[in-house]
């Protein structure tokens, strides 16, 4: 199949946020069974991942990081609470914030997540040197500087621009 010639558009399968797409799309395969078995999908493990990195999160820190809706982190914390693994507690230096923790269960929750996570890591990064590593995460880091500087297009397409 051809594109038209006035398309700026490579064909879907070429298109790196396609690619993304798919590859969230097989991580979401590959891995969503291997953490149901700890009661957690992936964007949990995430979450559960940062929790384990960073000790303490600011709950607007961890939507910045995510790039998920409020609500959506909002519930997952939610369920996270409820389960024992996360504590919701106001922040010390801002009373309107929250700072999240992982309790002792959630910590072994996330120690499980993270040893996945590094073993699909470990498969899928193998045989990249590190400076192939380097440039790839740096192209990926950009692409997502330019998606969070985008004003979104439901905004551009009521202002009369096109979308």
């Amino acid at each position: 199949p051809s594109m038209k010639a006035d398309s700026l558009l490579p064909p879907i399968a070429q298109r790196p946020t396609f690619l993304v797409h798919r590859l969230n799309a097989e991580l979401a395969r590959i891995c969503n069974p291997l953490f149901r078995r700890l009661d957690v999908d992936l964007i949990t493990s995430r979450i559960l991942a940062v929790l384990f990195e960073r000790e303490r999160v600011n709950v607007g820190d961890l939507v910045a990081l995510m790039s998920l809706p409020q609500s959506t982190v909002s519930h997952q914390i939610r369920r996270l609470s409820e389960r024992g693994l996360v504590e919701r507690r106001p922040d010390a230096a801002d009373n309107r914030a929250y700072v999240l923790t992982l309790t002792r269960s959630g910590r072994t929750t996330a120690r499980k997540c993270q040893a996945i996570s590094e073993a699909v890591y470990a498969e899928v990064f193998a045989d990249y040197d590190e400076a192939s590593l380097g440039v790839l995460t740096s192209a990926l880091t950009r692409m997502h500087e330019s998606l969070q500087a985008m004003q979104p297009l439901h905004a551009r397409a009521s202002d009369g621009e096109p979308s």
